[in-house]
């Protein structure tokens, strides 16, 4: 059956009609064809819209040939987890239906999350992928249907809608997969993009760790201590991160409730900011940041004799030799802040930390700038009484330049004028290094948690899970490439960052689930190269399924025939393929 055009003369006017065609053998075997309906007439149908319909309806009618093949990879994963959240119907009960829709917007969507897994595209590529891809044979969703522009609209659309979303969605993820929502890993990161954007709001100027200062989008993320990715919202490049952090605190109560934990970074290691997360009843374990003079209270309150030896070991740390892993002390204090927005005193805890690994840095980072330090007092020596040292004003300026940042108060400089020219001599404050060294690999963690039995090794391992937001951020830009941006509408951006958010939850959800099924000692076989035995993890699991595809035959679908380490990784997630496995010829291997 096919759409077939068909032309009729009017006078001088010519006139095209559509109709729909079917293809069948007479008695003697040869093709015939018949008109089962006329449709009418082409330009009518374009200018009312009916054209578009009836292709879409058709594209999904029409099966492919025997022989075809599509590629299902880890299309197979994302299709039951987004089953399983029910994803399509979720943002199509929340946005305002516009007629009838050859794509709902659920379905755009979906098949936006499974690009980002399987293959990531940009929007104008995303057909060319899905034309391949088993997307029509898991979601019913044909190809041709997802151009540029109709994702495009769809993205316009949810853009509203995204924030109720992304809370609806992570609460089921919860109740479904039994998440424990109790402890909350908080961080920003940056997505720095190319292009003027003149006149957005959401791409700006703004500053990130590395990189400096350039035109970005920032993502503030929230991820559970095993990993899942709950809540991930894009925000203005520009947006300090403790407002943000102050704008997301009722969303992550109402996830967690009262009494969730927060782990965050230093940026929020300030008193009004830990006083604000207070009253929101919510838990904190922030880094103090330098200003807060917590150092100068280590001396005084603690010192290094105060310190006891914690038993921790970093994951990192755990192959090595005793003698090689890093080794952690610490000591419990009260503080005292008082609230300023409130003027009632808060009572908080202070975990002061001290790191071998991260004391042996910080010496080696200052005996370098000292280095460093050095050599540009002596590059101003080696050019007394040229051109740009000619006077002693000239060489205290530049000298106040060199004795910055680490350096500050470190070196003493004398300079002098001998005989109409500038002299200039310098030493190292051996005292005052010292003194600075009292702190080498202190930090401390402050934190309001309750309980007698609270230590600064139970605080120490709850801020440590804070690296896994980090590797999300990784996961987030690398393995899901949200990054280059290539559109200029904010809206656009707003809900395709969005969106890949969501495949960076089911993305956590497919490596906490294995996980959770292997049990916390049981490695995963054929993981990594020569059948090598793994954790898993959200990466690995998905190419795991790369080059599995499906072929059309005469009994129906086929799936390849699947290894064993594919096998594996269905079983443990308990799904069941809804095509048969192609008829083994030989063993299949890992």
């Amino acid at each position: 059956m096919y759409v077939k055009r068909h032309a009729v003369r009017r006078g001088s006017k010519r006139y095209v009609y559509l109709r729909l065609v079917q293809a069948y053998r007479d008695e003697h075997g040869r093709v015939r064809h018949r008109v089962l309906r006329t449709l009418g007439r082409e330009d009518e149908l374009k200018a009312s819209g009916q054209l578009e319909q009836l292709m879409g309806s058709f594209a999904r009618l029409d099966p492919p040939l025997v022989g075809v093949r599509r590629e299902v990879g880890p299309l197979l994963l994302a299709w039951h987890f987004i089953t399983e959240l029910d994803l399509v119907a979720t943002v199509d009960r929340a946005l305002p239906q516009r007629g009838r829709q050859q794509l709902s917007v659920g379905e755009a969507v979906a098949a936006l999350c499974c690009s980002r897994l399987c293959s990531p595209s940009p929007l104008y590529d995303i057909a060319g992928w899905a034309s391949g891809a088993a997307l029509q044979e898991l979601f019913g969703i044909p190809a041709v249907l997802l151009n540029d522009d109709r994702l495009g609209r769809a993205l316009e659309l949810l853009a509203v809608y995204a924030e109720t979303l992304r809370g609806t969605l992570a609460a089921r993820a919860i109740e479904r997969f039994g998440i424990d929502a109790g402890r909350w890993h908080v961080d920003l990161t940056a997505l720095r993009v190319c292009g003027a954007y003149e006149g957005s709001a959401l791409v700006a100027n703004g500053w990130a760790q590395g990189q400096g200062v350039g035109r970005q989008v920032r993502a503030l993320q929230a991820a559970t201590a095993d990993g899942v990715s709950l809540y991930v919202r894009p925000e203005p490049g520009n947006a300090a991160e403790v407002s943000l952090i102050a704008q997301s605190l009722e969303r992550l109560r109402a996830l967690s409730g009262p009494g969730g934990l927060l782990i965050l970074d230093s940026a929020c290691g300030h008193p009004k900011t830990l006083c604000e997360i207070a009253r929101s009843d919510l838990r904190f374990i922030v880094p103090l940041r330098a200003q807060t003079g917590f150092r100068a209270r280590f001396l005084a309150d603690v010192g290094h004799h105060g310190l006891r030896t914690l038993r921790y070991v970093s994951q990192r740390d755990q192959p090595l030799a005793s003698e090689l892993r890093t080794r952690y002390r610490g000591a419990l204090r009260e503080w005292d802040v008082t609230d300023p927005e409130t003027g009632e005193t808060r009572q908080f805890r202070v975990a002061y930390i001290h790191s071998s690994e991260e004391a042996r840095e910080v010496a080696a980072a200052r005996e370098r700038a000292l280095t460093n330090a050095e050599e540009q007092l002596q590059r101003v020596r080696n050019g007394l009484g040229g051109r740009y040292y000619k006077t002693r004003r000239q060489v205290d300026t530049r000298v106040a330049r060199i004795l910055t940042g680490q350096v500050e108060n470190l070196i003493t400089v004398t300079t002098a004028t001998r005989k109409g020219r500038p002299t200039i001599t310098w030493v190292r404050d051996h005292e005052a290094i010292a003194a600075a060294a009292q702190t080498d690999g202190i930090y401390a963690l402050a934190t309001n948690l309750p309980g007698n039995r609270l230590t600064a090794g139970k605080i120490l391992r709850s801020y440590k899970g804070q690296q896994i937001v980090e590797r999300r951020h990784r996961d987030y830009k690398q393995t899901l490439k949200v990054r280059p941006i290539f559109l200029h509408n904010d809206d656009r951006i707003y809900a395709l960052t969005s969106i890949i958010g969501i495949a960076l939850l089911i993305f956590g959800l497919i490596e906490t689930e294995l996980r959770k099924a292997l049990g916390e000692t049981e490695l995963l076989p054929g993981l990594l190269p020569e059948n090598r035995a793994a954790k898993p993890t959200g990466r690995n699991a998905l190419g795991v399924f790369q080059g599995l595809g499906l072929t059309y035959t005469h009994a129906g679908i086929q799936l390849d025939r699947l290894t064993h380490t594919q096998r594996r990784v269905l079983e443990l997630l308990q799904i069941t393929p809804p095509w048969p496995e192609q008829q083994p010829t030989h063993l299949a291997t890992s």
